[in-house]
This record gives structure tokens, C-alpha cells and sequence, in this order.
């Protein structure tokens, strides 16, 4: 099942983020996002907007090739305001190719679509 809205959304998302398009970004991430990454040895590291955004304007400031794009998409839903998605991107990091589960909590707030929480498990 995958709801075309928030497969849409999340499409733009990695599209723009890739990219590091700072603005949207800063835009989309909700001022109380949570950004949760678990590594593959259960360490949790969690993150805010500003930590997230950080990263972004770092990569973006070395003049760093955009990330890789790709995606695989395997749950989308809506109910109301709120959405949900599943997906494993394939990004690399620390100079090797990682893939990932991303689950990303999106709510619509004063009718625009936020994203609220961000869950990466790196496999």
C-alpha cells in the first residue's frame, strides 16, 4: 500500500535533500523534529532540527557531491493529518555505500505537511 500524497512528498524530500536545497529543508522539518539514527550496533543517536540542519549546511558548504538518490519504497499511508512511510535508501557514508530503512512520521500542520520524525536504521 502506498499512498500517492505522501510518496509524492517523500519523493520531493530526497529530491531537494539530495541536493541540499537548505531552504526547503528548513521549510519541510518541523522546529520539534526528532531525527533518530540507529546504528548496527543498537547506539542511538538522536538529533534535532538544528543538528540536522547542520549536516546539511556542512555538505553543502564543502561543495559536496549530491547524495544518491535512490530508493526503494515499501509502505506509505494517511490518516487525517498524519503520515507515514517506509523506504530503504542507499547512500554513501564514511566513504562506503550504506543502505538504510528510513521511517519518516509526517503531520500536517496549519495545512502544510511537516515532517515530525525521522527513524534511520543503518543495515
Amino acid at each position: 500500500m502506498l499512498n500517492t500524497e505522501i510518496l509524492n512528498l517523500t519523493q520531493e524530500l530526497i529530491r531537494r535533500g539530495t541536493t541540499y536545497d537548505l531552504e526547503f529543508l528548513d521549510h519541510i522539518y518541523d522546529e520539534d523534529l526528532k531525527f533518530l539514527r540507529i546504528d548496527q550496533e543498537n547506539s542511538i543517536e538522536v538529533l534535532s532540527k538544528s543538528d540536522n540542519m547542520e549536516f546539511f549546511r556542512t555538505l553543502k558548504a564543502s561543495d559536496a557531491a549530491p547524495l544518491n538518490d535512490h530508493a526503494a519504497f515499501h509502505y506509505a499511508d494517511m490518516q487525517g493529518d498524519e503520515g507515514f512511510i517506509i523506504l530503504t535508501r542507499k547512500m554513501k557514508q564514511l566513504d562506503k555505500e550504506q543502505e538504510f530503512l528510513f521511517n519518516i512520521y509526517w503531520k500536517k500542520k496549519n495545512g502544510t505537511w511537516k515532517i515530525v520524525r525521522e527513524v534511520v536504521y543503518i543495515k
